[in-house]
């Protein structure tokens, strides 16, 4: 493996890693056919990558779902309460209006 097949290998790599973590994907299905196909990467050399993407994946992925996970755990415990209360025409107001809102924010934050 040449200088140049590693520098690219490690860019395929970190592309890879941020076009699929966001949406929960590992992405290490493409890193053995991307570099044996497009690369030109030896298997011996590719076969290894998988696993320690996985091995350095591991941790980030971990603490997302313990951040995610208690974020949910505290929003549903703190919706669960005024719920009963709440008409179900101002739940429904008020659950419509913060789709409409959130949806306005991702459309202005693709835009820009």
């Amino acid at each position: 493996m040449t200088r140049s097949t590693g520098s690219a290998g490690l860019v395929v790599g970190l592309l890879v890693a941020v076009l699929t973590a966001p949406v929960g994907v590992s992405g290490a299905v493409f890193l053995v056919p991307v570099p044996l196909s497009v690369l030109g990467v030896p298997s011996p050399a590719v076969t290894p990558t998988n696993p320690l993407f996985n091995v350095v994946a591991g941790p980030g992925v971990l603490l997302r779902g313990l951040v995610c996970g208690l974020d949910g755990l505290i929003g549903g415990h703190l919706g669960a309460h005024p719920q009963p209360r709440l008409p179900e025409t101002a739940l429904r107001l008020l659950l419509g209006t913060l789709a409409t809102a959130l949806g306005a924010h991702y459309t202005v934050q693709s835009l820009r």
